[in-house]
Formats: structure tokens, sequence, C-alpha cells
């Protein structure tokens, strides 16, 4: 059965409802022949009386309907509502589907079309469209419906790395070092508003993983000698400490195309916040009662390493931009990963070899603090801009929770005795945590990629 929209001369717009409802409306005069009608078929909106008067006719509609088919399958109408009376359209589906991917349409707005029962989020319906069977589609869009976040179209990890390898010249790596003060941060126009395309962390972890090598080579060298050794020693475990962290740091430092946060910062963040986060760690357990159970290191450590980054950002970078919060988040984690590994490193038990704990630690890295931290304050800096909104406070926003969860409870399963038995179970339960902490770091990234290209059109400077 058909349905129907009615436009009233202030714009207000009802339905959709049959045409028996329709009807019934009009013989009470709560509707006028001169209101106009549309339905699903028809190519604008048009007069009631005139839509009475084709149903009037004798089969008027058959022949339609067979040139319709001749000619092919006529694309779907959509109207759009944010609640209450009001409705706008008929768009294409490719129309909502621009808005809602540029962030000019919230998912939370309803949505509705010829054929369906009741109107139905835009999220909601756009993640059940997307059409994306490919296996990062089908995990990006299970993890949109569950945060709320925007899904990810035409997602390729082949597109964004490509440029990695390509040459550069010494002066775009001087430029990327140098960002983020007062005369070297680019304007709104300046940055491209794509996906990033990273290519200098790969060379720092080169260079990082050199640095091993070179100290390893000494220790054995000169271990007979205490002073070489020693230096050598220090600088071994400082080198594997930090080389992984470090590299995956400088990857989100890629991914902020706004380069408005120094080195400078994001050094203090690392060496400050990565101490500081291990003491209210500490103070924490304390609180707590000290739980013996290792999985309850996820919301402890993951609380404590976010406070910190609220506590350091709180004069320049507590600004609601996504992609700083992952900034911030990421430098936080990549200290607190570091020191650990050091004290990991350091508390080896004897007969087993401390390098096989560092270079474990140093594989998983990128799968384990520094991302669980970005994503932990990149959902806080999210819910800073909806706390604009509606007054209520970041840490109370249902947004925030509805991320958060992921990296506290990735961190709990990562410390669990589940999927323990076997080197293979041990894979596929590292495997699993890799995927989802990386599509939700993608689905920030994107979201945070939203929120300055609206910056951008609206020429608002964030």
């Amino acid at each position: 059965m058909k349905s129907y929209l009615i436009k009233l001369p202030d714009g207000t717009q009802m339905g959709p409802f049959p045409w028996e409802k329709i009807d019934k409306l009009y013989a009470s005069r709560r509707i006028s022949g001169d209101d106009l009608v549309w339905t699903e078929g028809i190519p604008a909106w048009l007069p009631l009386r005139e839509v009475q008067k084709q149903k009037a006719e004798p089969h008027p509609q058959q022949t339609d309907a067979s040139n319709d088919s001749r000619q092919g399958k006529k694309e779907e109408s959509y109207f759009l509502s944010s609640g209450g009376e009001s409705r706008k359209g008929p768009y294409t589906f490719k129309e909502i589907n621009s808005w809602y991917h540029t962030g000019q349409l919230s998912p939370e707005a309803f949505l509705w079309k010829e054929e369906m029962t009741e109107w139905v989020r835009v999220g909601e319906f756009i993640s059940s469209h997307q059409g994306d069977s490919s296996f990062w589609g089908s995990i990006f869009g299970m993890l949109s419906s569950l945060t709320g976040l925007s899904p990810i179209e035409k997602f390729s990890l082949k597109s964004m790395f490509k440029g990695m390898f390509h040459r550069r010249t010494v002066q775009e790596r001087i430029d990327f070092f140098t960002s983020g003060g007062l005369k070297s941060t680019p304007s709104l126009k300046e940055i491209s508003t794509d996906w990033p395309t990273p290519w200098i962390f790969i060379r720092i972890l080169g260079l990082s993983l050199l640095m091993c090598i070179g100290c390893l080579s000494m220790l054995e060298a000169f271990n007979n000698s205490p002073v070489v050794g020693g230096a050598a020693s220090l600088g071994l475990l400082f080198a594997i400490s930090f080389a992984v962290p470090f590299s995956v740091l400088v990857l989100f430092a890629e991914f902020n195309v706004r380069r408005n946060i120094s080195w400078y910062s994001i050094i203090v963040l690392v060496l400050g916040g990565g101490t500081l986060s291990l003491i209210v760690t500490l103070i924490l357990n304390d609180l707590s009662g000290n739980p013996r159970a290792a999985y309850w290191a996820g919301p402890i450590e993951e609380l404590a390493k976010l406070i910190v980054v609220i506590f350091f950002a709180r004069k320049f970078f507590l600004n609601g931009q996504i992609l700083n919060g992952m900034l911030c988040g990421a430098a936080v984690g990549a200290g607190f990963a570091g020191f650990e590994t050091a004290g990991y490193i350091m508390s080896t038990e004897y007969g087993s070899d401390p390098l096989d704990t560092a270079v474990l630690r140093g594989i998983l890295a990128p799968f384990a603090h520094v991302s669980w931290s970005a994503i932990m304050a990149g959902a806080f800096w999210l819910a800073m801009k909806k706390q604009r909104q509606n007054s209520t406070p970041s840490i109370l926003q249902p947004s925030f929770w509805r991320i958060a969860v992921i990296p506290i409870g990735l961190h709990m399963f990562w410390n669990s005795p589940l999927l323990m038995k076997s080197e293979l179970l041990v894979l596929c339960k590292y495997g699993i945590c890799a995927v989802i902490c990386w599509c939700m770091v993608f689905l920030l990234l994107n979201e945070g990629l939203i929120q300055v290209r609206q910056a951008k059109e609206h020429k608002i400077d964030l």
C-alpha cells in the first residue's frame, strides 16, 4: 500500500499516511486541495486536488508502471526529519549517504522512504546499507553501530600506506618535526582533509632498530669493559623499550593533519606523562585494594593514562579536536609502554632471556598501550564537542563511554587467561585485539577528519 506525505503552506510536513487517511483529513478540512502531496513515483510535490483527479482517472498508473519497467527501476526517494512534525525531502540515497559521511547529517536524524512502516535513524539505516561486504567493511560497520562513530567507506590499507617508501626530501622531514609552533602551524586552508599517507614513522622505526642492533653489537664486543659494556646495556635497554612505541607515536603525529602540536609538547607528554601515569596507576591500585587478577589492569591503567593526558593537555590542547586528543593519548601511552617494558626487562626471572621479553613486547606494542590511550583520549575529546551542545560533562557523555569501553575491554581481554592454552590460541587472541584496536583507531581518525573538513567548509578556526 502506498503512503503519502503532505506539505502545508508553512513548510511543515505530515505523514506518511495511507490514501484513506488523506481522504479523512481532507473531509475534515484539516488539509485543503491546495496543500502539496508526494508519494513514490511522483517526480515533484503536487497539489492534493491534482492527485485526487489522477486517482479518479481509470487505471492511469498501469501505463506508467509498464513504462517504468521498460526504462528500468527509478531511484528511490527519501525524506529526513530531526524529530517532531518537520520533514525535508525528497532526496536520493546518494545525497543522504554523502551528507552522512561528510558529517553534514547526524546519525541521530530520522529517515523514511516509500514502503517503510516507520521512521528509522539515519546511522542505523546507512550502516545496514553500506554494501561493503569486505572483511574491513564488516568490522567497521559493527564497531560503527556500537560506538555511534561515522562508518568508513572504501577503506584500503594499501592506498593509505602506498607512499611509505617513496623518496622524500630532507626539507620535508624537517618541516614535519618543526611543525606546531606559532609560525609553523599551517592554516585550515593549507591542510588536506583526505586520508593521510604516513611515511615518517617507518623511517623512525628503521633508525630505532639500527640503534638496537648497534647497542647489542657493542655489548657483545665490549662485554669485558665495565664502562663501554654498561653504556651499551643502558643504551640497549632504552632503545628496545622505546623503539616501537615511539615509532607508533610518530604515526599518530602523521594522522594529526592539523600539525598544531609541537614536538617539544609531545616529548613532554611522553616523558612526563609516561612517568606520571605510572604513579597514578599505583595510586588507583591502592585505592581499589590492589586487585590481584591481571585483567583489572584494564580499567585502572586506561583511566590513569586518561587522567594524565587531560592534566597535561589542559592548558593548550584540551580543545575538542579529536586528532589532537588521539595524539596526546598516544604520547602518554608511548611513555607508559616504554617505561613498563623497561621494568619487565629489568625484572626478568633468572634463566629467562630479557631480550626475548623485549622483542615480544616490541612486536605487540602497536596494538597495546599507545593505541588504547589514543582511543580513550580521542573519545574524550569527541565528548567535549558533545558537551558544548548539551552541557553534560564530557566524562558523563554516553558517546564517550560507548567508545571507552572498547579499549578497556581489549586491555582486560589481553591480560585475561582466556585463549592461552596453546600458541595458536594466543596468536588468535592477539590478532583479535589488534584488528578491533586499529579499526577503532581508523574510525576515530575518520571522525577527526570529518571534524576538520566541517571546520574548513564553514571557515571555523579550530
